[in-house]
C-alpha cells in the first residue's frame, strides 16, 4: 500500500492586512479636511469683513462727494457774488465821477450810496470766502488772486483717499473670497480620499493597498494645494 506524502499547508493572506494603515490614513484625512474646513471659515470670514469695509468706504465716498459739490457749489457763488459786486462798485464809482462832472449832483449822490451798497456787500462776501479767509488759498497782495489750483487739489483729497481705501478693501475682498472657493475644491479632493480609503476596507488586500495608494496620492495633492493656497 503506497503511503502519501504530506504536503506543505499554503499560509492563507491575511484578510485584515493593510487596514490599520488605511485606518490611520483616514484619521490622517479627517484631521486635514478639519484645517481646511477652518481655513475656509477663516477665509469667508475675512472676505465678508472686508467686503462690508469696502461698501462703507463706497458710502462715505459717495457722501464726501455729494458733501464736497456742495461746499464747491457755495464756495464758487460767494466768489462769484463777490466779483459780481465789486464790478458793480467799481463801476458806480466811475458813474459817480461823471455825474458829478456833468453837475448832476442829485445823480452822483443816488449812484455814490449804491456804490457803498454794493462795496459793503462786497466786503461781507468777501469776509465769507474761502478762497478769501482762508490763508492755504487767499492772495499775497489785496490786488491778488486767490490761488484756485490749491483750492481744486484740495477739494477731493478726502473722497479720493476713501476711493482708496475701498478699492484696497475690494482688493481684499476679492483676494479672500477666491481663497474660501479654492477651499472648497480641496475639501472636494478630500471627500475624493475619503471615499478611496474608506472603499479599500472592503477589499482583498491587494486592492487595498492600491486603492490606499490612490486615496495617499489624492490626501497629498490637497496638502499641497492648502500650502500653495496659504502662501498665496
Amino acid at each position: 500500500m503506497t503511503e502519501s506524502t504530506p504536503q506543505p499547508a499554503v499560509p492563507s493572506q491575511n484578510p485584515d492586512r493593510y487596514k490599520v494603515l488605511v485606518v490611520v490614513l483616514t484619521v490622517v484625512t479627517t484631521v486635514v479636511a478639519a484645517i481646511v474646513a477652518g481655513l475656509q471659515a477663516d477665509a469667508n470670514i475675512r472676505a465678508a469683513v472686508s467686503n462690508r469695509d469696502s461698501q462703507l468706504y463706497a458710502i462715505q465716498a459717495a457722501g464726501e462727494l455729494h458733501r464736497q459739490g456742495l461746499q464747491s457749489a457755495y464756495d464758487m457763488t460767494v466768489l462769484a457774488g463777490y466779483i459780481k459786486d465789486m464790478q458793480e462798485a467799481t463801476i458806480l464809482q466811475l458813474t459817480v465821477l461823471q455825474q458829478q462832472e456833468e453837475g448832476s449832483l442829485q445823480e452822483a449822490a443816488d449812484s455814490e450810496l449804491r456804490a457803498a451798497v454794493a462795496g459793503a456787500r462786497a466786503d461781507a462776501a468777501r469776509r465769507f470766502s474761502t478762497f478769501y479767509a482762508d490763508p492755504r488759498y487767499a492772495p499775497d497782495s489785496p490786488e491778488g488772486t486767490p490761488d484756485m489750483q490749491a483750492y481744486l487739489d484740495d477739494a477731493y483729497v478726502t473722497a479720493n483717499d476713501l476711493v482708496a481705501q475701498q478699492n484696497a478693501a475690494a482688493d481684499e475682498y476679492n483676494r479672500w473670497s477666491r481663497k474660501g472657493d479654492t477651499y472648497t475644491s480641496v475639501l472636494a479632493v478630500l471627500a475624493v480620499a475619503f471615499f478611496l480609503f474608506g472603499l479599500a476596507q472592503a477589499l482583498s488586500p491587494r486592492l487595498r493597498l492600491l486603492f490606499a495608494a490612490f486615496g495617499l496620492v489624492a490626501l497629498a495633492a490637497a496638502g499641497l494645494w492648502t500650502i500653495l493656497i496659504l502662501l498665496g
